[in-house]
Parts: structure tokens; sequence; C-alpha cells
């Protein structure tokens, strides 16, 4: 009897789990950055690029203390990061047609990802987490907020 009983609560625990999820949001993100990617327009301009890794990533980008999201998205134009702010869901598009500062308009898929603040650039002064952006062709760099925009740092 014990046995039906826990595997009866394991099951209703899973769908109970499950339903929280809706099948249409962008691969299982948190519901905020969905809700503000959706509003921002992205799944009707960009796809997710789930197949490539990361193709998510969180950080506080804004020094606002809140955790933000990075999602590698593909459009036309290449592939990009959409960055989304949890304090107000503002998204910020870079790449995918959208000048990175390397002299380019796309991130290479799938390399990128996010250096916590204690790795942060050196001489930034800042305590966020930063998206570096590795490319073997042009210079590698980092996408640093400045209150308004993301900037384009190169790497040393």
């Amino acid at each position: 009897m014990a046995t039906k009983t826990l595997v009866a609560c394991l099951v209703l625990l899973g769908s109970t789990a499950q339903a929280q999820l809706s099948s249409t949001t962008f691969g299982g993100i948190p519901l905020w950055a969905d809700s503000a990617l959706r509003t921002a327009g992205l799944n009707q301009r960009f796809t997710l690029a789930s197949t490539f890794n990361p193709f998510y990533a969180f950080g506080d980008f804004d020094r606002d203390g809140l955790i933000d999201i990075a999602v590698e998205v593909k459009g036309v134009g290449g592939c990009g990061i959409a960055i989304a702010h949890r304090v107000d869901r503002s998204v910020h598009i870079v790449g995918i047609g959208t000048a990175v500062g390397n002299g380019k308009s796309e991130v290479m898929c799938g390399r990128w990802g996010v250096a916590p603040a204690e790795r942060r650039h050196r001489g930034d002064g800042q305590d966020r987490d930063l998206v570096f952006v590795n490319d073997p062709v042009a210079p590698s760099g980092w996408l640093v907020w400045d209150g308004h925009s993301y900037v384009w740092i190169q790497a040393e």
C-alpha cells in the first residue's frame, strides 16, 4: 500500500511540475524571461538556437542584483544574443544584423558564454557578470551594459 501511494505521489508531483512550464516556452527558460522575450517579439523574428551550447546563460549583467538571462537566437542575419533584464523585462539584441563592436554584425553560434563577476574583465571596475564573445577569426571581447545599451570591449 505504501509503495502504491509513493508512486502515485511521484507521478502527481512530476505532472504538476511539468504543467508549470508551457510547451510553447522558449526551451524551458524561466517564465519571466519567456514573457519578456515574447513581448519583445522574439518568437516572431528569431528562433531560439537550442541546438547550440550554450543556448542560454544567467548572470547579473546590469548590476541591479537580480539575475538576468542571455539567450542565443538565430535569424536570417545569422546568430546573436538576446539579453533580458529581469528588473524591467527589457530585451537587448546583439548580433543578427546589429553591430557587435568588432566590425561584425553577427555573434558566432555557440561561441559565447558568461564570465562571473569574480573573473570580470580587468580594468572594468564594475562588479557584474559579463557576456564574453569568443571569435576565432575576429578579436574576442566582452559585451558590457553601460546603463543604456550593450557596448563592446575588446579582450586583451
